[in-house]
């Protein structure tokens, strides 16, 4: 009888450590976070689905990236009521969805990305991805151009991403030339532990079939000497 009691104190024990252990383990990792990302629906409409931040230490930065996603839904809206009109018009079954994907989200960074999806007939629907890369240190949002900064660096990534893809004739364009690769300010990424993620939209590298392809960057091809 004492050892069974023992031993279901022990294991109460047990349970309450693991517990705890979980629960600061969950609020180390929301401390780690950049911010608190919660999904809404423009005109509670769920194919309408969009992001909004909060538990920003910066909170002018907060109020800016709720801007920017305010901004966004808002031409999504019009551009799903432009798709319904044309479906009307020709008589097809119209569709646009949007959707996000919180991709990184630890101290400095915040990065999502939204997709597009719209079918105005023909074969098949395209989407169209959008990156959102904030630095909560520096109070602004953050482009690949900011990243990239010199012509070096751009062609260095460039010259990656076509080794990468040359390796690889099965998911992109067999003769894809390195001048087929335009990096610019609104060219897709997002942030990694080891460095960039570039996304790249259908069509731009690879065929319809292979999606919107994306290729780590590690940050020792790109960072300055």
């Amino acid at each position: 009888m004492f050892w069974k009691k023992v031993c279901a104190m022990m294991l109460t024990v047990l349970v309450v450590l693991t517990v705890s252990a979980s629960g600061l383990g969950l609020a180390a990792e929301a401390a780690r976070q950049t911010a608190t990302v919660t999904e809404h629906l423009y005109k509670d409409n769920e194919n309408l689905k969009y992001p909004q931040v909060s538990d920003m230490e910066n909170i002018k930065l907060q109020e800016k990236i709720n801007r920017d996603f305010d901004k966004y839904i808002k031409e999504a809206y019009k551009a799903a009521k432009d798709v319904q009109k044309q479906a009307e018009k020709y008589g097809f079954e119209g569709e646009f969805l949007t959707t996000y994907e919180v991709k990184y989200n630890k101290q400095p960074r915040l990065s999502i990305l939204t997709s597009d999806y719209m079918f105005s007939g023909g074969a098949h629907g395209n989407t169209v991805v959008q990156s959102f890369n904030y630095d909560a240190e520096e109070g602004k949002r953050v482009y690949l151009t900011d990243v990239l900064t010199t012509e070096e660096q751009i062609k260095k990534v460039q010259n990656y991403v076509w080794e990468y893809a040359i390796e690889r004739p099965d998911i992109f364009y067999p003769d894809l030339k390195k001048e087929d690769i335009q990096l610019t300010k609104d060219t897709a990424f997002y942030f990694s532990d080891d460095g960039i993620v570039l996304v790249f939209q259908q069509y731009e590298i690879a065929p319809y079939v292979s999606g919107n392809q994306e290729i780590s960057i590690p940050k020792e091809i790109y960072e300055k000497a």
